[in-house]
């Protein structure tokens, strides 16, 4: 073989080589871009209204929000400052939840976080008013928990504890550790 055909050879080579390299670098360039577009969100919106209907037809809750930011890869919705109000089966507002931020997943579950509150819209609940630094609750069932301190107020009492367990549609909360109630005694 001749030295002008090993030139060539090892040339064509050498160009294979870095068109290799060069075609990884470019699919490990597309693989980073795809994961930075998974960390922003697929739409964001302003100023959101939202309205669910149960499967009879009546309204179930509405979601007020300033801001609301949706991620495809994570199947999941944020709220900024978001305003949450249930209704009951003969359309009256029930509950009203307020929060710095919301998120929203999959199954339905909305966790709201910083300065919650939950409050009653009527005026025969013993229970009026709770407020916490973070919440979970079930769309479905209306279930609401909370793994931080809870203060809640209502007709004759007040009570502060840690983890609330509770449901919205009953008009029931229970909190189970470092409980410590205030009653007012009504003349």
């Amino acid at each position: 073989m001749s030295n002008t055909r090993k030139w060539i050879l090892g040339l064509l080579a050498v160009i294979v080589l870095a068109l290799i390299g060069w075609n990884i670098s470019s699919s490990d360039n597309q693989r980073s871009s795809a994961a930075a577009n998974n960390q922003s969100p697929t739409y964001t919106s302003e100023t959101s209204k939202t309205v669910v209907y149960n499967p009879q037809g009546a309204l179930a809750y509405r979601l007020v929000s300033q801001q609301v930011e949706y991620y495809d890869a994570q199947q999941l919705t944020w709220f900024t400052q978001p305003v949450l109000t249930t209704y009951d089966e003969t359309k009256r507002a029930t509950w009203v939840l307020t929060a710095d931020k919301a998120k929203l997943t999959q199954d339905r579950m909305l966790y709201l976080y910083g300065h919650v509150v939950i409050q009653s819209q009527l005026s025969d609940s013993r229970l009026q008013r709770l407020t916490t630094d973070a919440a979970q609750v079930n769309l479905v069932s209306q279930d609401v928990t909370s793994n931080d301190s809870v203060n809640l107020q209502g007709i004759g009492f007040e009570s502060n504890g840690m983890k609330l367990r509770g449901n919205l549609r009953a008009k029931t909360a229970e909190l189970l550790e470092k409980v410590n109630t205030s009653y007012e005694i009504q003349k």
